[in-house]
C-alpha cells in the first residue's frame, strides 16, 4: 500500500511540476511580433521646408520585427522602401521658383528601434494587453540616396553627376524618433498608427547643399554634356520666360541635414515563438490546464 502512495504522489509530482514549467517558460505568452507598414513621407529640405502648405507626400511600405525585452520597452528592426520628392514650382517662395530645381527619389531604409510603451506588459500575459497603449520610439539606421530630376522630359540620376562639385555617397546614417499608439484588434492581432521623423546625416538627399559651381567648370560626366550639367545646375534658363543664371559662388542650399516625415500604419501578427528565444518577461498567473 505505501509504494502504490509513494508511486502515486510520485506521479502527481512530476505533472505539477511539467505544468509549471509550461507556465513558468512563457510558452503561452507571445512577445514578438512580425509587421508590415504603409505610410506617407513627406520630404523636409532646402526644397520644401515644414511650414510649406503643400505636403508633396510619396508612399512608403516595410515590414518589421518587434521583441518585447522588458514590461515597457521592445526593439524594433524594419525595412522600408520610401519615396521622396519635392519641386520649387510648388514651393510658395518667388525666389525658389525662380531656382526652378526639382528631384525624386526611391530609397531603401533600414531602422532599429527602441519603443518604450506606456502601460506594462500583463502578468496574465498578452492576450490582456491594453485595448490602446502609447508609445514613443527612437533608433538608428541606414538610408539609400540616390536623388534623380527631370529636365525638358528627361530624367537624370544626380550623384554620379556632381553638380555642386560634391561626390556624396549612395548611403547616409539615419537617426528616426517619433510616436505612435498600439491598438488591440485581436488576440494574436494589433495595428499601430504612429509619425516618425527621420534625420538624414547628409545634406544631399535632394541634391542640394551647397553653392553653384562655375558652368565652365562642368566637362561630360557619366553620358551627360558639359552644357546640360550646367542647366541641371541652374535650371532658370529652362522657365518660361528664361531667367538668367546665377553666378558661381552663390548658395544654392543651406548646408543642412535633410530629413523626412512619415505617418503611417503597421499591421502586427503576435508570433508563437522568438527569434530571440526565452525572454525574461514571464506570467505570474499560473495557466489552468486540463
Amino acid at each position: 500500500m505505501r509504494k502504490v502512495i509513494l508511486l502515486s504522489f510520485f506521479i502527481l509530482m512530476n505533472t505539477w511540476v511539467a505544468a509549471q514549467q509550461f507556465v513558468s517558460t512563457g510558452d503561452f505568452d507571445r512577445l514578438s511580433k512580425a509587421s508590415i507598414g504603409l505610410g506617407l513621407n513627406t520630404y523636409i529640405g532646402e526644397l520644401r521646408q515644414i511650414e510649406d502648405s503643400k505636403f508633396q507626400s510619396a508612399p512608403s511600405v516595410s515590414i518589421g520585427y518587434e521583441h518585447l525585452f522588458t514590461d515597457n520597452i521592445a526593439i524594433r528592426t524594419s525595412f522600408s522602401i520610401y519615396k521622396i520628392q519635392a519641386d520649387d514650382s510648388l514651393s510658395p517662395l518667388t525666389n525658389n521658383k525662380l531656382r526652378n530645381i526639382n528631384f525624386k527619389a526611391t530609397n531603401a531604409e533600414f531602422v532599429v528601434q527602441a519603443l518604450y510603451y506606456a502601460f506594462r506588459h500583463p502578468s496574465s500575459g498578452y492576450k490582456d494587453r491594453s485595448f490602446i497603449n502609447p508609445y514613443f520610439h527612437l533608433g538608428l539606421g541606414v538610408t539609400s540616396n540616390n536623388p534623380k530630376t527631370e529636365l525638358a522630359g528627361t530624367e537624370y540620376k544626380l550623384r554620379p553627376l556632381a553638380l555642386e562639385g560634391v561626390q556624396y555617397g549612395g548611403i547616409a546614417l539615419a537617426v528616426p524618433l517619433g510616436v505612435g499608439a498600439n491598438f488591440y484588434i485581436s488576440k494574436n492581432v494589433d495595428i499601430q498608427f504612429e509619425m516618425q521623423y527621420t534625420i538624414a546625416l547628409t545634406g544631399y538627399l535632394d541634391d542640394v547643399s551647397g553653392v553653384y559651381r562655375d558652368p565652365s567648370s562642368f566637362s561630360d560626366t557619366d553620358g551627360v554634356d558639359a552644357a546640360t550639367l550646367g542647366l541641371l545646375s541652374d535650371p532658370r534658363a529652362a522657365l518660361t520666360p528664361p531667367v538668367a543664371p546665377v553666378s558661381a559662388g552663390t548658395v544654392r542650399g543651406d548646408s543642412s541635414n535633410d530629413g523626412y516625415l512619415r505617418f503611417g500604419f503597421r499591421l502586427g501578427y503576435y508570433l508563437p515563438k522568438s527569434l530571440y528565444g526565452k525572454s525574461s518577461i514571464r506570467c505570474k498567473v499560473a495557466k489552468r490546464t486540463r
